[in-house]
């Protein structure tokens, strides 16, 4: 095949010199090619030969587009296409890589190196006349496949090299230095349609600091130490150098996934700091996964760090939808740590509103309250203007409850689960004289303030106490703890009809 192909190519050098014979040193050049195409996968195994025919189709696709030859674009076109095709087949039938210096590394580097090539030879080259029609598709087409093998070459090497517990932070190497060459590339050339793959980035980074604060106890160990500011330099980088290119939906994106990403990543390596403190109940890890993220959304809420770069590119989408995301995730968090952790903080003794979990969950309420109350909080909470007071306070009520049954636990010894509240009647009581006590302060507020939305939750929580008092309290019938509640709860009712009477529509008292 090699004498062959030197034979015809020979012959197309001595017909190039007679233009009545174009023709023929068309097609005696496209018999060479064949042949020249023929010797790799002869002499070759699968792999390099999907290495050398991406090149070849690369190098094809630039001779098309320079001598305006459809044909030979095409040709190109399908030697990318079975390229890629051979470079699935070697790696399943050559299996995984044992070292790092090997055969299916290099060919998958040299397609990305084709498929690169020949996207930006039409990129270059495909406004002109000479392109078919369609054919600019082929730019983002290949630049897919580029991806595509950047991604398959990063999974296969680091399951097979990289020991099980540095994966995480491997991939997260693999996918900072992929951004890394293709920034580069996108802004030196420039590319626009290569740095949209960019984007990506923030939002897998995302994905994978999640990952990390799932199965990992600490996401700066195990490798973190070094691959997570690689991988926020290179965040960083890409938002300095191609920012501009992006689409502003795109740009809003990538900024809110870099916030997120510091959060997540802040909020796992305070738990990772704090757990060695206690167990799962305790109160340390929780501490560690609110302090993080409340100091953030404070830090977000003011206007000084929004005058620093990156965040006076677009404050919108750290001070709005990053912001916002991180004050509901602070919101559920404070949820889930009520019901999940009895407050224990040893070796410090449990003592309710200045205990690490008590002051973990004021931290993270007082910062959705600062961002809820703030211009951007303001903006994003203008179509539900009550959603600001109904979220806090059913958040806050909900805290309530929870450090009366955490009260229980440490000092009465009742056991922190949920058929132990409901069966425990100091627990029912202490439930039934908070609930009115918060009616109480709710309506007697709302009376002072003329407000009668509020006044009428207060109404509705006093019913549930009603409620409660007939299906619940009364079960305990001769105790002193029925007796407790129906005084207590009788005693509140009459304070409240005394002091907190329904405001009217038009900002008077309705007459009790």
């Amino acid at each position: 095949a090699l004498l062959l192909a030197a034979f015809y190519v020979v012959l197309a050098s001595a017909l190039r010199k007679r233009p009545h014979l174009s023709l023929a040193f068309e097609g005696t050049l496209a018999v060479a090619t064949v042949l020249l195409t023929l010797v790799i996968p002869f002499a070759l195994d699968a792999r390099a030969t999907a290495g050398a025919w991406a090149l070849e189709g690369a190098g094809l696709v630039w001779l098309g587009w320079r001598q305006a030859r459809r044909l030979a674009r095409v040709f190109g076109y399908a030697l990318l296409i079975i390229a890629g095709t051979l470079l699935l087949h070697a790696m399943d039938r050559h299996g995984a890589p044992t070292q790092l210096n090997n055969a299916s590394l290099l060919s998958g580097l040299m397609f990305m190196a084709g498929a690169l090539l020949a996207a930006f030879f039409v990129m270059r080259h495909a406004p002109s006349a000479s392109a078919l029609p369609g054919e600019i598709i082929a730019e983002p087409v290949l630049i897919a496949a580029a991806v595509l093998a950047a991604a398959g070459i990063s999974l296969l090497h680091v399951q097979a090299l990289v020991p099980s517990l540095l994966r995480l932070s491997a991939l997260v190497a693999c996918l900072s230095a992929t951004a890394l060459l293709f920034t580069g590339l996108a802004s030196r050339l420039p590319w626009r349609t290569l740095a949209l793959t960019t984007m990506g980035l923030a939002p897998l980074l995302l994905t994978a600091s999640v990952m990390s604060a799932d199965f990992q106890d600490q996401p700066f160990a195990q490798g973190g130490w070094w691959a997570w500011p690689a991988a926020l330099a290179v965040h960083l980088l890409a938002l300095k150098k191609l920012a501009p290119m992006w689409p502003p939906m795109g740009a809003h994106t990538v900024h809110t996934s870099g916030a997120l990403v510091l959060a997540v990543l802040g909020a796992s390596a305070g738990r990772g700091l704090l757990r060695g403190a206690g167990d799962l109940g305790s109160a340390w890890p929780w501490l560690g996964w609110l302090a993080v993220s409340a100091l953030l959304l404070l830090a977000l809420t003011g206007s000084q760090l929004l005058r620093r770069w990156p965040l006076r590119d677009m404050p919108d989408a750290y001070a709005r939808t990053a912001a916002a995301l991180l004050c509901v995730a602070l919101l559920l968090w404070t949820l889930l740590a009520n019901v999940v952790s009895k407050g224990a903080a040893q070796p410090l003794p449990y003592l309710p509103l200045i205990n690490p979990l008590d002051l973990g969950v004021a931290l993270a309420l007082f910062a959705a309250w600062r961002w809820m109350s703030s211009s951007a909080g303001h903006s994003v909470l203008a179509p539900q203007p009550a959603l600001m007071p109904a979220v806090l306070g059913g958040a806050g009520f909900i805290w309530l409850n929870a450090m009366l049954v955490r009260g229980f636990h440490h000092f009465g010894g009742v056991p922190f689960e949920f058929d132990a509240w409901t069966s425990s009647l100091p627990v029912q009581t202490g439930l039934t004289l908070l609930w009115s006590s918060t009616a109480l302060a709710l309506m007697w507020v709302s009376a002072r303030r003329s407000l009668r939305t509020p006044w009428m939750v207060g109404a509705a929580l006093l019913a549930v106490v009603v409620l409660k008092l007939l299906v619940v309290d009364l079960s305990a019938s001769g105790t002193v703890t029925r007796i407790v509640s129906f005084i207590g709860a009788g005693v509140l009712m009459l304070v409240i009809g005394y002091v907190a009477p329904l405001p009217g529509k038009g900002g008077q008292h309705a007459e009790a």
